[in-house]
C-alpha cells in the first residue's frame, strides 16, 4: 500500500519528540539528588522546550501549498521509518516518562536513557531533512541536529564522570 507523508506531519513529530524530551528531563531533575545533575537536566529540559517551539513555528510558516504536499513513497520506506520510531522510546509520553525515569535504579542509568533519546533524535532529524523540501527549514533542522550533537556530548561527559 503507497503512503504518503507532508512536511506537515514530519514536524508535527518533530514537535511530539521535543515535547517528549522536556517531559523525561523535568522527571530526571525531578529525581535526581545531585545538584549538578538536577541543574544539567533541567537546562536540557529548557533546550527541549525551544526546539518544540521551533517546530511549531516551522508548522506555522508552511505555506499552504506545500504544507499538505505529499511526499511520494512507493516502497514504503519513509513510512516503514517513522512508524520505527514512533515505536520507540523517543514517542513515550507524559506520564510514561516519569514511569520510565521512575523505574532507573541510578542517575548513570537515566543518563544512559537520555543519550539513547538524543541519538534517536539525531537519527530522525537527520533523516528528517531528505523529505523536507530544501526551502522549508534545512538550516534550522540543521542547526537543531548540532544542538542536539551538544546534548550527546553533554550527556557522555557525565556518564563518564560517573563511571570513574
Amino acid at each position: 500500500m503507497l503512503q504518503k507523508f507532508n512536511a506537515d506531519e514530519v514536524f508535527k513529530i518533530g514537535v511530539q519528540i521535543e515535547k517528549n524530551g522536556k517531559d523525561f528531563y523535568l522527571a530526571a531533575a525531578a529525581k535526581a539528588d545531585d545538584k549538578d545533575l538536577k541543574r544539567i537536566f533541567t537546562e536540557l529540559a529548557s533546550w527541549e522546550t525551544r526546539h518544540a517551539t521551533l517546530f511549531e513555528n516551522l508548522r506555522t510558516e508552511l505555506p499552504l501549498s506545500i504544507k499538505n504536499d505529499n511526499v511520494y513513497d512507493p516502497e514504503n520506506n519513509i513510512h516503514l521509518y517513522l512508524k520505527s520510531v514512533a515505536d520507540s522510546t523517543v514517542f513515550i509520553k507524559g506520564a510514561d516518562m516519569e514511569e520510565e525515569v521512575a523505574r532507573c535504579e541510578s542517575a548513570l542509568e537515566i543518563l544512559e536513557k537520555a543519550l539513547v533519546f538524543e541519538k534517536d533524535s539525531v537519527v530522525f532529524y537527520s533523516s528528517m531533512k531528505e523529505i523536507i523540501p530544501h526551502d522549508l527549514g534545512h538550516s534550522e533542522i540543521d542547526k537543531l541536529i548540532l544542538e542536539e550533537l551538544f546534548h550527546v556530548g553533554q550527556l557522555t561527559k557525565e556518564i563518564k564522570k560517573l563511571k570513574e
